[in-house]
């Protein structure tokens, strides 16, 4: 398994790899890790080191990749909205955007990857292994499954792991420049091309790759993100401690970034909803753009509480009155669901979601009866779901049945029968 994101790096991206290689060990495979050395974010969770079975071989690489960090001038200069004013400061982040484009045509992460390689041809020659599964993001991260591919051929079997659709990515032709946007797409085809199996967390970004390319179809499959149950109750222990809110509290745990979507439109149909006293808390990540969006439209019903871990995160979720879920409207984030919407669906609370006109999670909320879905620009509509929730919370609680498929143990069980 090669995860460069991988604990005690945080926020929702580890999980999937980490689950993954947990119940993989559980189920009695020997599991090969290889992670970077320095973690590659700035946020970090201690508390997911002790996910970590000890059973598994992990080895920490060095290398010359680079931090991630969760804000960009660079980036925010290409955005009207975020854009300096000042057209010499605009023509200076334009500069420095071409240059990173240049130096980074796939992600900052690039420089790890050789160190990597090197690392896994090292532990297939000595294990004798066969099985490869790589996961994404970075993207770069699936060079080294090309090369493996090319040295080995049918003695290694790759899984390339899409955690978000890369060359399909929401406003990614505005993120980079068009020539890197060419190397992105080309790159991906070529991925796709090489490895033996895609793996993609929705059905609907699965079928959008294979629209492209037909010969995908027999060669791809779609494993959803999900709960841990050790997460909530372990050996019958509770791990929850519900956190306890004074006003009516709707909780949103993760980023707000203005690629992401702005919570305004949810902020202001609290204001004309029936509801009693109630305030958005959000835990995570915050956009400045966002944040101070909010301050000058003069919502103070909203309060950010910043980044906590993963299990206080759970402690938030499970006492708020309802659960939400905000996405932009931008192309392609209908075939997009945070990792976090199946651990809300556990919890059990009433789960509000905004985002563009169609979305995969309209269909998971449905089958679930676990709650609302909104076009984030129908603000009537958010305040007639908030309405209904209010008054008929008890209807949108998902039943165990329904949920038993995203559970993380059936989920790796799906996984580790692709290798045969």
């Amino acid at each position: 398994m090669i995860l460069n994101e991988f604990p005690p790096t945080a926020q929702s991206g580890v999980q999937r790899g980490l689950k993954f290689l947990k119940y993989a060990v559980r189920f009695g495979w020997e599991a090969h890790v290889i992670a970077p050395k320095s973690p590659i974010r700035k946020t970090l969770d201690q508390s997911l080191m002790a996910e970590i079975p000890p059973e598994a071989n992990v080895y920490r690489v060095a290398g010359l990749g680079l931090k991630v960090v969760s804000e960009s001038k660079m980036v925010h200069a290409r955005f009207k909205e975020t854009a300096p004013k000042q057209l010499y400061i605009r023509l200076f982040w334009a500069a420095v955007k071409l240059i990173n484009d240049l130096l980074f045509p796939y992600d900052k992460q690039i420089g790890w990857m050789p160190f990597a390689l090197f690392k896994a041809i090292q532990l297939i020659r000595k294990h004798k292994l066969r099985n490869v599964f790589i996961s994404a993001f970075p993207y770069s991260a699936f060079l080294v499954g090309i090369a493996l591919k090319f040295l080995y051929k049918d003695r290694i079997f790759w899984i390339a792991d899409y955690r978000d659709a890369w060359q399909f990515s929401p406003l990614l032709d505005r993120y980079v420049l068009p020539f890197r946007h060419r190397i992105i797409c080309r790159t991906d085809d070529l991925i796709l091309r090489t490895c033996d199996m895609a793996l993609f967390t929705t059905e609907k970004t699965r079928l959008r790759y294979v629209e492209k390319h037909s010969w995908l179809k027999d060669k791809s499959q779609s494993i959803t993100n999900g709960f841990d149950e050790d997460d909530f109750c372990r050996n019958g222990i509770s791990q929850i401690n519900a956190k306890s809110f004074k006003d009516f509290s709707l909780v949103y745990m993760g980023k707000l970034h203005i690629s992401y979507g702005s919570p305004i439109p949810l902020l202001e149909a609290m204001k004309q909803s029936k509801m009693p006293q109630s305030r958005m808390i959000h835990i995570g990540s915050a956009d400045s753009a966002v944040l101070n969006t909010i301050v000058k439209e003069g919502y103070s019903n909203y309060s950010f509480e910043g980044y906590k871990t993963h299990s206080e995160a759970l402690n938030y979720s499970s006492g708020a009155d309802i659960n939400l879920i905000i996405l932009s409207d931008a192309p392609g984030s209908e075939t997009w669901f945070p990792g976090k919407l199946f651990e809300l669906i556990r919890i059990g609370k009433p789960i509000l979601a905004i985002g563009p006109r169609t979305s995969v999670i309209e269909d998971v909320l449905s089958s679930t009866r676990s709650g609302k879905y909104c076009y984030r620009e129908d603000i009537p509509g958010i305040v007639s779901s908030l309405n209904e929730i209010i008054n008929h919370a008890e209807v949108f609680q998902a039943k165990p049945d329904a949920i038993k498929q995203y559970s993380r143990e059936v989920l790796a069980a799906k996984l580790l029968k692709l290798y045969g």
